[in-house]
């Protein structure tokens, strides 16, 4: 959260505030997000939040991937100011729905943002075990080809890290910052049709942490993707 930020809140009072920059603005100004945006955070959720943050929390939930709109995922990955962490099979979708995603994670490792990107390895047991499970054969093995041939020209570039890797995945994750989207994959379905959820890492630290432990020993077991172009 940086004052360019708050100067686009103060200009635009419909403008949508991520979870994570509303709690923390309300701490510090010692209120409840609801005090701040009433059309965005209910009271009784808001004051859960801010005094059992160890109890049930609520979060946003979409009954499959496609639910969650187009400009939400732009506007998530627009937004990162620290660090971005990404982890999948394939996310062919991301290439092929979110305008300029590449650029947008080229001109965020170049302010500064730390970008590590992770994805699957075509040519390994787990990618032909996914497909075959989701019923679509070989399709899985092409779209992470597909996902490793766009990443391939930018392995390299200052602060964009991009690996593969051969695990299976039980979530797909995405990270900007203190907020995640997380994709469960149930079996035999594809990722689309699967539940996300929007978590804020003060929604739940436990499981906050659980799943940036998952992506570190991804990440520790992967291989680094070489420069191509």
């Amino acid at each position: 959260m940086d004052v360019k930020t708050v100067r686009r809140w103060l200009a635009n009072a419909t403008y949508k505030v991520r979870d994570d920059n509303a709690h923390r603005a309300a701490e510090v100004l010692g209120c409840t997000p609801h005090d701040l945006w009433p059309n965005q955070f209910q009271p009784s959720t808001a004051r859960a939040l801010a005094t059992n943050p160890g109890g049930p929390f609520t979060a946003t939930l979409y009954a499959s991937r496609t639910q969650l709109p187009i400009t939400a995922w732009q506007q998530h990955f627009a937004d990162a100011a620290t660090g971005i962490d990404i982890l999948v099979l394939a996310a062919t979708f991301l290439f092929d729905t979110l305008d300029g995603f590449l650029d947008t994670l080229l001109a965020a490792a170049a302010r500064g943002v730390q970008v590590r990107f992770l994805i699957g390895d075509p040519d390994t047991a787990a990618t032909i075990l996914r497909g075959e499970e989701e019923g679509i054969g070989e399709a899985v093995i092409a779209r992470c080809r597909t996902s490793v041939e766009l990443l391939a020209p930018h392995a390299g570039t200052p602060g964009l890290h991009i690996r593969t890797h051969d695990t299976t995945l039980y979530t797909s994750t995405f990270r900007v910052d203190d907020t995640m989207i997380v994709n469960f994959h149930i079996y035999g379905s594809p990722g689309r049709n699967n539940p996300v959820l929007v978590l804020s890492r003060h929604h739940e630290p436990r499981l906050w942490a659980t799943l940036e432990q998952a992506f570190a020993h991804i990440w520790d077991s992967a291989n680094p993707l070489i420069r191509k172009g």
